[in-house]
């Protein structure tokens, strides 16, 4: 039976770390979005190089997919470890398959079947871990899908792994595919295809990354952490044709010093990190406020408090980088919500942070960076950095201007002083009131030019209920609405917070109009509710918190309503 309709269907791969999940699920993912399916794939994995349960869940449709599916379609296990953790997922119709490697370690199930993926693997491309693309192939077969679309991603996968691996992964792709025909499982779950291509596989940092590069970014300091970490092994694999510098500190707070130093010196600078990492990052946060010096920071969100659940996700630290750093001074923190808009609010930060002087952070965590969606990204530019310039003998670094934005300098252009004390307009430490009070004031004066947007209401203007969210959480919210409005007209809109802060003063009458505010936020406190109570005094009427270290998956957000 052809599927037809926007259902969201799932397939959920599970095994050890070293069996190839991750690399299975993208494969999967991207031969699917060729066939013009919307694709999301959401990977799991806990803190562990070998071993343990690692997960790659991809949920497609012919509509739009904004929240991973819960319920596979199709399940295969590569261990008794990861089938006991996620056999219970499958419901009604759906297949469960193991591995028959470890099949004797199950007690039998009318339900469970049984392929020997190690076995053929062996035999077509002599490696066990060819495993998981038989599996594909058999996965293929059971959507009934057209075998030289998944083949054409079986090359690009393996095209730079030689001759042999190539020509072994593809006999093991045809010898699962063959093996659903055999087993009578092909076109067990056939669905409709479309001739539209639903664009390239894009992560959050994947998005990130490109906007670095096309923001012309010429400094990158990034210690590693998850994450973040393919940030860095993106802009490393680019590095000849950007010529950006690309440094891996022996810590973060040798990362954003320097690149607080980078961009003093006249160069567009980052740094990306982690929650645990930005807080080491603080000092020298406060440092580029101080000396109103320019710099992009990436923080992507885990769980915490401390180390936490290093490889899972949260958004606990909103309220963290708005306030960061000892003091007051402004800057500007965005909250993108899927691959396009972290490419596109990458490259703002990088325009506001110039324009005002003043540090911006581009706020992610797990789920939105290390997952992926089919995307045709579109790609835009920003001014590139001005050119060498002369000042006149008086120049002054933070002079007192009507805007409040003091005319910058690079070394070599002008003599002049830059430190982190509080300073006068030539940049000299200074001590006297009258000065720190005229000096602080001219801090905070030139963002009341800024009047940008910061949010987006989806959905009808006048609604029951409205959704109040930022980041990642978004498509999960945008799914929950689409389905309540489904079921009844006008019943749900959204107000995604895409910049958080400066809080988005477009949204006060939006949220004062509301009739029922709902916030949905992966913490456990309320971290937006608790921003919008604090700048506008209203209340939100219900919570809808997660704080599992997991997303919001498709179905949750409505069914934990209180209607």
């Amino acid at each position: 039976m052809e599927e037809k309709s926007k259902k969201a269907l799932a397939v959920k791969i599970a095994g050890p770390a070293g069996y190839g999940i991750m690399e299975a699920g993208r494969i999967l993912g991207q031969a699917l979005a060729n066939l013009g399916f919307s694709v999301l794939v959401y990977p799991e994995y806990p803190s562990r190089i070998r071993g343990g349960d690692n997960v790659s869940l991809v949920t497609f449709s012919q509509g739009k997919d904004s929240a991973p599916a819960f319920s596979p379609e199709v399940l295969v296990t590569f261990s008794h470890e990861s089938f006991l953790l996620h056999y219970n997922e499958v419901e009604g119709e759906g297949i469960n398959i193991v591995d028959e490697d470890f099949a004797s370690q199950i007690e039998g199930s009318n339900r469970l079947l049984v392929f020997p993926f190690t076995q053929v693997a062996e035999e077509t491309a002599h490696h066990p871990l060819a495993r998981n693309t038989v599996a594909l192939g058999l996965i293929w077969g059971i959507f009934a899908l057209p075998l030289p679309v998944l083949e054409k991603e079986i090359k690009k996968a393996f095209l730079n792994k030689g001759k042999a691996v190539l020509e072994g992964n593809q006999k093991a792709v045809r010898a699962g595919y063959r093996l659903a025909k055999e087993k009578n499982l092909w076109g067990r779950k056939k669905v409709a295809t479309s001739k539209k291509n639903k664009g390239s596989l894009y992560s959050g940092n994947e998005a990130i990354a490109q906007g670095i590069m096309d923001a012309q970014c010429g400094y990158a300091a990034i210690y590693p952490m998850t994450p973040i970490n393919s940030i860095l092994t993106v802009l490393a694999a680019h590095q000849k044709e950007t010529g950006m510098i690309i440094f891996r500190p022996e810590d973060e707070i040798a990362g954003i010093n320097s690149a607080v130093g980078a961009s003093f010196a006249g160069k567009r600078s980052l740094v990306a990190t982690s929650g645990g990492g930005f807080c080491l990052m603080n000092e020298g946060f406060g440092m580029a406020g101080a000396t109103e010096t320019p710099l992009v920071v990436v923080e992507g969100m885990r769980t915490g408090p401390s180390s936490g659940m290093a490889t899972w996700s949260s958004q606990e630290d909103l309220l963290f980088v708005i306030n960061a750093a000892n003091g007051e001074f402004p800057r500007f923190v965005f909250a993108p919500g899927d691959p396009q808009e972290a490419y596109d609010l990458t490259l703002k930060a990088f325009e506001l942070a110039e324009k005002y002087q003043t540090p911006a952070v581009v706020l992610t965590d797990k789920y939105l960076s290390e997952s992926a969606w089919a995307v045709s990204l579109k790609r835009g530019k920003i001014a590139p950095l001005r050119g060498h310039q002369d000042w006149p003998k008086n120049y002054r670094r933070y002079e007192n201007t009507k805007s409040g934005i003091s005319p910058r300098a690079f070394p070599g252009e002008a003599v002049f002083l830059t430190n982190s004390y509080v300073h006068n307009e030539a940049g000299f430490s200074i001590e006297d009131g009258e000065t720190r009070v005229k000096m602080k004031e001219k801090l905070f004066r030139k963002m009341a030019s800024f009047k940008e947007r910061g949010t987006r209401l989806y959905g009808p203007q006048k609604a029951v209920l409205t959704f109040v969210s930022f980041g990642s959480a978004k498509g999960a919210v945008l799914a929950a609405m689409e389905a309540l409005n489904e079921k009844k007209k006008n019943q749900a809109n959204f107000l995604h917070f895409y910049r958080p802060w400066p809080f988005p003063q477009e949204a006060v009458k939006i949220l004062s109009q509301a009739k029922k505010l709902v916030a949905v936020e992966n913490n456990s406190t309320g971290q937006l509710a608790k921003l919008i109570r604090r700048e506008t005094g209203i209340d939100v009427d219900q919570k809808i918190l997660k704080d599992d270290g997991r997303p919001f998956f498709e179905g949750e957000i409505v069914s934990s309503l209180n209607h």
